[in-house]
């Protein structure tokens, strides 16, 4: 049984008349009768009479075509949808991002888009580590996600460039070597740190960090979000490599390292797989924020 064959089936019960259904759908007359003729045989029961040259339905036709006409207008609602989820102006865009990027930049992202695209929905927003984020993008439960290009390997991710982002010596205001302008990770090498689990960007760089500056570090805590680690610093249970705060946290300070560590930002999508318009037009638009920055 056959989508064609079951629109066959409906139009002709609608007119009556295979002759004027064939001209109605610019087809065959054949067409029009083989499908009816299959969808007989293959359940069992005659669906139309004949009446000179007209055809009219048979008990069984009239209870058919009730089922038809309402597994049709299912299908017919299932593509509107996708339509509207699907459009540039009215559609909707699943995102995945990094715990640290909640904070500030994916929130403002989102505010700033929906003010120029009201009629935009984002349907599912994910916030995951980096390792985590990836199985969800390779997945397919998102369409784009917010990540450092390329640390967890998957050939098939594509990426958008954003920014370099800039991470310093987060300490209590209370510490010995709170008044530095700059400081080195060696001189660091004995303090207690607190850091994010393995799974996170930012402990892969920090781990990376401390291996260039020759030195196991000390972890103290090992937590799930920056904003944890914030407060932890501030209560003056040891220092933390983060990102810059987006507001002044109550007793602590932010030191430059020298040389800097940065952390690379961009936004992903699996390559040759399906994206919706509204999901393209958003890319579009987070990359040109950052052009030029």
């Amino acid at each position: 049984m056959e989508l064609q064959q079951l629109k066959y089936f409906c139009e002709v019960a609608k007119r009556e008349h295979v002759t004027r259904t064939a001209e109605k759908l610019f087809v065959s007359q054949s067409a029009i009768s083989r499908a009816v003729t299959q969808l007989e045989g293959e359940l069992g029961v005659p669906l139309f009479y004949r009446q000179g040259r007209a055809v009219v339905l048979s008990p069984y036709g009239r209870i058919f075509l009730e089922h038809v006409s309402q597994a049709l207008s299912i299908l017919e609602d299932g593509k509107r949808l996708l339509s509207e989820q699907t459009r540039e102006e009215s559609g909707s865009v699943s995102l995945g991002f990094l715990h640290s990027l909640g904070i500030e930049m994916v929130p403002q992202l989102i505010r700033e888009y929906r003010r120029k695209h009201p009629r935009i929905q984002f349907t599912l927003l994910v916030q995951r580590s980096g390792e985590m984020l990836m199985k969800e993008l390779v997945a397919g439960s998102i369409d784009l996600c917010f990540s450092v290009p390329g640390m967890f390997g998957q050939s098939d991710v594509r990426w958008n460039h954003l920014l370099d982002e800039k991470l310093f010596i987060a300490m209590p205001k209370t510490h010995r070597l709170a008044a530095r302008r700059s400081l080195s990770m060696k001189e660091l090498s004995s303090e207690p740190f607190l850091a994010l689990s393995p799974e996170h960007t930012l402990r892969i760089i920090f781990d990376k960090v401390c291996a260039d500056a020759s030195f196991s570090p000390k972890i103290a805590f090992e937590g799930m979000d920056v904003a944890t680690l914030r407060g932890l610093i501030g209560a003056g249970l040891g220092i933390a490599l983060l990102p810059p705060a987006a507001a002044r946290f109550a007793g602590v300070v932010e030191i430059k390292l020298s040389p800097t560590p940065i952390r690379a930002l961009g936004i992903g999508w699996v390559e040759d797989r399906y994206l919706p318009a509204s999901a393209i037009e958003f890319r579009k638009f987070v990359v040109s924020k950052f052009q030029g920055k």
